[in-house]
């Protein structure tokens, strides 16, 4: 008897439904019902149905002589997934590129396209980069919810005395406010969330943007596009918008000098604010980079800058199969916990090897995967989250030098909480667990 195919994870899904980003109706039909005559059609639906299901923000295809590599990127961590026949990854891959206005037949120049796509009622975007490589082709397919998932700081793990603070800075006047991340480490989701923690209500905030870049639609945040068509540059665009006397000047990329210099004078001068935000690996990188850049303006920025939000991702804790454990009084000492503070700290639930899973008469008993993580132990990321709000010393050390580990002892004695410290309180809520932490602060 023929050996039964194995039914491949594409198939076990339904597919989703794509949007191809084309503005006139006729001829993204057209290519929908061009591309569904290909094998790639169902076959790239049903992966990327699966990748949304499995929560994955990322999948990375490595195309070999004989095979198409798979993995997904969920919570930030790699997973290898089985590999597709390499006639069948081809198809896929035929048909994505149709879909995003790349070119199929090549394989070997560097290549970026888009695509909408569906799922039920949720909307997500397709970011697909192709690029030649010495083995075959490797394609990176980002995987956008085009809705934030978070709506409030404390969804994204922050804590309540923490966001009162981050409140009275915000809704402040005549300060600079300065949100900071690494590279990939969630600084939209956290740019978009602190702006909605903003009053908006009662002030006028108004935003400056590429119009080649334009931001994720912000309700009662006005936008003001320059470049592209509009014949405005960044500069004339803040020149014109200043006559409106908005309370809040808010820039999703760093501005040019000269617009910086603008918006200072209208901070020093009339007590507006600044929003602004930049790719950094802690709170005082993120200022003395910012600084550093705007040379002539260091002084005027040390003056008024309010506050600095720095964050780092790390798993969460699965709240359906966390193990707490009581932790010794030599740890609790180590994470400088005082004595009697934490009663139980919460652990990964990590499955024994299969040749463990035994009852006790030592026949195989299998042990179900938890049904809300899937065995990883961890569910979706939150925030590790560290203000700086600098005094008086810091103002005046920011002057003097940019070593970091300087002013991080001057921060320190003004009372500021390093991302160290507010990691260990994250262990201490049963967030995360320790080996999380370890992970997360031994990359490089």
């Amino acid at each position: 008897m023929a050996e039964q195919q194995e039914i491949q994870l594409w198939q076990t899904i339904a597919p989703v439904e794509f949007v191809p980003r084309i503005a006139e109706r006729t001829e993204a039909q057209s290519l929908l019902i061009s591309t569904r005559q290909g094998a790639g059609y169902q076959i790239g639906g049903g992966q990327l149905a699966h990748a949304i299901q499995s929560r994955a923000t990322h999948m990375l295809m490595d195309f070999s002589q004989n095979a198409c590599a798979i993995r997904y990127q969920i919570d930030g961590n790699w997973e290898q997934l089985p590999p597709l026949p390499r006639e069948t990854g081809d198809a896929m891959l035929y048909a994505l590129k149709q879909l995003c206005l790349m070119n199929p037949a090549d394989r070997r120049s560097p290549q970026t396209g888009q695509c909408g796509l569906k799922v039920g009622k949720e909307k997500f975007t397709l970011t697909l980069q192709s690029q030649g490589v010495a083995t075959g082709e490797r394609v990176l397919a980002r995987i956008e919810n085009e809705k934030i998932p978070f709506e409030r700081m404390a969804d994204l793990g922050m804590r309540d005395k923490m966001f009162q603070s981050l409140r009275e800075q915000l809704n402040s006047s005549g300060n600079i406010i300065l949100i900071t991340a690494p590279k990939g480490e969630g600084l939209t989701s956290t740019w978009v969330t602190v702006i909605h923690a903003a009053d908006r209500l009662v002030r006028d905030f108004q935003s400056f943007e590429n119009q080649e870049k334009p931001e994720p639609e912000i309700i009662n945040i006005s936008p003001n596009f320059f470049g592209g068509d509009t014949g405005l540059t960044e500069s004339q665009m803040v020149g014109k918008a200043i006559l409106k006397e908005p309370d809040v000047l808010v820039f999703p990329e760093l501005p040019e000098p000269e617009t910086l210099g603008t918006a200072l004078n209208q901070v020093t001068k009339t007590d507006k604010q600044i929003y602004t935000r930049v790719v950094a690996d802690s709170a005082l990188h993120a200022l003395t980079r910012f600084m550093s850049q705007y040379r002539d303006s260091a002084a005027e920025i040390a003056r008024h800058v309010g506050a600095v939000l720095s964050q780092k991702l790390v798993r969460r804790l699965c709240d359906n199969c966390k193990l707490g454990f009581e932790p010794t009084p030599q740890l609790l000492k180590q994470l400088a916990i005082p004595a009697g503070r934490v009663a139980m700290l919460y652990q990964p639930f990590i499955p024994p090897p299969i040749e463990q899973q035994v009852d006790e008469d030592g026949r195989p008993a299998p042990i179900t995967p938890c049904h809300v993580c899937g065995g990883r132990g961890y569910y979706g990321r939150i925030g590790i989250f560290e203000l700086l709000t600098p005094g008086d010393q810091l103002r005046a050390a920011l002057l003097k030098t940019q070593d970091i580990s300087q002013l991080a002892q001057v921060a320190k004695a003004e009372g500021h909480r390093g991302i160290q410290a507010e990691a260990v309180l994250t262990v201490a809520r049963g967030l995360t667990s320790l080996d999380e932490l370890k992970r997360v602060f031994a990359k490089k």
